[in-house]
């Protein structure tokens, strides 16, 4: 009976995994926030309402190369949009009570997302859900107090090259969305207009009409697949 019950739960290999990668995460944006912020309660707090790394980064970017705190929340706020279409695709395929359904939705990130679509069944789904945000959690929160309170021991992120942690994650959440046409026009019409943005426009302002991109890849036709 355990063992059924436990079967949806992802390998061991894989959690800790993804522990980790939450933990390296959680040091190189909490240095730089607690850089930019001094505070450890301010950081903390962040890390805690925000609970997203791309998010707090992507307005740490704006605000430094001089934008308007404005700007850099909408920044932020572009880069957590897909969190919501996360959440609306895991609603189709549980079926618990409001409550649960809520905590899940607060806590909708891309790997226990990914992870959970992934079971055939919607105890499975749950099951495998809340095992990775486990796991991610662990990682992120360690991550954080590691680096708030020894991010002077850690020295510079620059130098050490957590700065790198960034793009490389942005790239392993849409590694798989360029494989699709619609995915890859989304990239190449929504980075090339960014580039040609930035040395014109105002910070902030090239990462938002970025999602032009997005607008025009749903106008993008599927690939018919012929019966054999």
């Amino acid at each position: 009976m355990s063992e059924a019950r436990n079967s949806a739960r992802p390998e061991w290999g894989t959690l800790i995994g993804i522990c980790l990668t939450f933990f390296a995460i959680g040091v190189t944006v909490n240095v730089l926030v607690y850089e930019h912020v001094g505070s450890a309660v301010k950081t903390i707090a962040a890390a805690g309402i925000v609970l997203s790394a791309t998010s707090e980064l992507a307005y740490i970017a704006v605000r430094d190369v001089g934008g308007s705190v404005l700007a850099a929340l909408i920044a932020g706020w572009v880069v957590a949009s897909r969190f919501g279409l996360l959440a609306a695709s895991l609603g189709t395929r549980i079926k618990v009570g409001h409550l649960q359904r809520s905590c899940a939705a607060l806590n909708c990130l891309d790997p226990n997302v990914g992870v959970a679509m992934q079971q055939t069944t919607p105890s499975n789904v749950m099951t495998a859900f809340w095992w990775v945000t486990g796991a991610l959690h662990l990682g992120w929160w360690c991550g954080t107090f590691t680096g708030v309170f020894l991010g002077n021991i850690i020295g510079d992120a620059n130098r050490l090259g957590l700065d790198a942690v960034f793009p490389a994650l942005l790239l392993a959440i849409i590694a798989n969305l360029l494989r699709q046409r619609p995915g890859l026009v989304a990239a190449i019409v929504g980075g090339g207009l960014c580039a040609a943005l930035l040395p014109v426009a105002p910070a902030g302002t090239p990462i938002i009409l970025s999602l032009t991109g997005a607008v025009v890849a749903l106008r993008v036709p599927e690939p018919q697949v012929t019966a054999p």
